[in-house]
């Protein structure tokens, strides 16, 4: 009787351990990001929602810059977390040696062709799966980067 409980409890610590091993906690993250398709490095500032604080990024050209990021359950789509976020964003730089100004808002779009806030804007998705292991299990870790993209081909200036 002991050498028949002794296996099943062995059997059960066994398992225990196996089942352990293979547990993922899960977790989701999302970022919204703008990806600068010109020539030169572009400018770009948030304005947050009710706050005079703004947030102020450099991208290079060829490159996309993270303007926020959230762990949230309960994202939607990138342009309604943007409306959510910000009240405007702002982008400078030089087109053809030219300076430029573009500036999105919910209802206004200046010397762009297309805006991030419209809800059948298109934004690309890249993501970035990481796992890392824990004491029991490993802890997945995804995240997802929505991208606008500012092409040159789109970009309005005054002359």
């Amino acid at each position: 009787m002991t050498s028949k409980f002794s296996k099943t409890i062995l059997g059960l610590i066994i398992i225990s351990v196996g089942f352990w091993t293979y547990c993922t906690d899960n977790y989701e993250n999302h970022a919204l990001a703008l990806r600068n398709n010109t020539l030169d490095s572009i400018q770009l500032v948030r304005h947050y929602s009710g706050s005079i604080q703004v947030r102020t990024i450099m991208i290079a050209s060829g490159e996309y810059g993270k303007f926020y990021e959230t762990s949230s359950e309960l994202w939607l789509t990138p342009s309604i977390e943007l409306e959510k976020i910000c009240d405007s964003l702002v982008i400078t730089g030089l087109k053809d040696s030219i300076p430029f100004r573009i500036m999105f808002s919910s209802d206004k779009t200046n010397n762009y062709c297309k805006t991030p806030f419209g809800s059948n804007t298109t934004w690309d998705t890249e993501i970035i799966v990481n796992e890392e292991p824990k004491f029991i299990g490993k802890t997945l870790e995804k995240y997802y980067i929505h991208i606008f993209d500012i092409n040159s081909s789109c970009i309005s200036t005054n002359k």
